[in-house]
This record gives C-alpha cells, sequence and structure tokens, in this order.
C-alpha cells in the first residue's frame, strides 16, 4: 500500500483546511459570545434581584433568568470543546499533508 498522497488527495486535504479553518474562527466567537450574554444576564439578575427581592420576583424574573444564563454557557462549553477540538483536526491534517503522509 502507497502512503504517499496523490496530487488529488493533496489538493483535497489542502482544500478541506482552508474550509475548515474559515469555519472556527465564527464558532469562536460565537462561543465568546454566549458566554459573555450567559454572564451578563445572570450578572444582571442578581443585580435586580438584590433591589427587588420578593417572591414575585424571584420566581418570575429570577429563576428564568438563570435557567436561561446557565444555558448559554452550557452552551458555550460545547461550542468551545468544539473549536477545540476542529483546530487539533486541522492541526494534524496540516501536518499530515506538509509531510505527503497520510494512513
Amino acid at each position: 500500500m502507497d502512503l504517499k498522497l496523490t496530487t488529488e488527495e493533496e489538493s483535497y486535504l489542502r482544500d478541506l483546511l482552508s474550509n475548515q479553518s474559515r469555519g472556527i474562527l465564527p464558532l469562536d466567537i460565537s462561543a465568546n459570545l454566549l458566554l459573555m450574554a450567559g454572564g451578563l444576564l445572570i450578572v444582571g439578575t442578581a443585580l435586580y434581584l438584590a433591589r427587588q427581592l420578593t417572591d414575585t420576583a424571584v420566581y418570575s424574573v429570577g429563576l428564568p433568568n438563570f435557567v436561561g444564563g446557565m444555558l448559554l454557557i452550557v452552551g458555550y462549553i460545547f461550542l468551545s470543546r468544539r473549536v477545540a477540538h476542529m483546530k487539533k483536526l486541522t492541526s494534524i491534517l496540516f501536518k499530515l499533508t506538509s509531510n505527503r503522509i497520510a494512513v
């Protein structure tokens, strides 16, 4: 079995790398925006509840906003892990194409 890449395979990998590297930055920015929005939602809710600490405010404002903020932070965790995996995969594929070896 020949372990060297053909020119067609190499060009396909280079196109794949360029397309994948273009998609990493917007995904990373989206993940950071989710974290920022979730943090602001939780902090804003805490500040609001510090001034208006009633049962109605806690149940109608505090609880939904806290759950929403936590969901945004969980979304950040999933997206940031995906970005990390995409960066690793891109790095590995780039090294393989630069060495012209594929298994």
